[in-house]
């Protein structure tokens, strides 16, 4: 009788475990599958989030940045042709750079560039000068911008000038900005000197013939 007893038992307690076995199998397998839903959700979530268009608002503002850095680069350049045609005297391309009706006060008032090439043209001749503008602050606001920037410059005056001595000075200008037809013009310029100190006029020696 005992012995039947124990090996009802073994047998009941066999039949348990293989039953018990698809039990985990499965429970394993469900957790795998979950567990794979998760990964690929979060994968397919993640290239989601990351192939997402950027907000309309932070588009136009980088538009808005990169135009902001273009119009002030050309402003740059608008004043360093200013100075290089100063000393080049390349008189036609220094009025150019204004606007129609510009106010202009560089010791003395313009109101065209014109009038100030032709004018600066009879006063310093050939005389050699050296014009030069550095640390900008430049502001621009859509079609208009302004500018302060500091200034040096180094004056002679040609042979026969009323103007016996010439002059270096340090100062600088106050700019506005105008931009027509996508391109900039310098709409007023005032220029003030914080000091000038007399120099020798300066008269470069003639060019041997080649």
């Amino acid at each position: 009788m005992l012995a039947l007893v124990r090996r009802e038992w073994k047998e009941g307690n066999m039949d348990e475990q293989r039953s018990r076995k698809p039990l985990a199998w499965r429970s394993r397998a469900g957790g795998a599958l979950a567990a794979v839903v998760l990964v690929a959700g979060g994968g397919l979530g993640a290239t989601a989030w990351a192939s997402a268009p950027a907000p309309r608002h932070a588009e136009k503002s980088d538009s808005a940045t990169v135009q902001r850095l273009a119009d002030t680069e050309e402003i740059r350049q608008l004043k360093a042709r200013y100075f290089r045609y100063l000393d080049t005297k390349e008189w036609s391309k220094l009025a150019a750079l204004f606007t129609a009706h510009p106010t202009i006060d560089v010791g003395v008032k313009y109101t065209s560039g014109k009038e100030l090439a032709e004018n600066t043209a009879k006063l310093l001749g050939a005389a050699p000068t050296a014009h030069q503008g550095f640390l900008p602050e430049i502001t621009v606001k859509g079609t208009h911008a302004s500018a302060i920037w500091a200034m040096e410059d180094y004056v002679s005056f040609p042979p026969g000038s009323s103007y016996k001595e010439g002059f270096h000075g340090y100062g600088e200008y106050h700019d506005t900005y105008a931009r027509i037809n996508g391109h900039w013009y310098i709409d007023s310029s005032v220029l003030t000197r914080f000091r000038v100190d007399s120099v020798p006029n300066w008269t470069p020696p003639a060019k041997a013939d080649k």
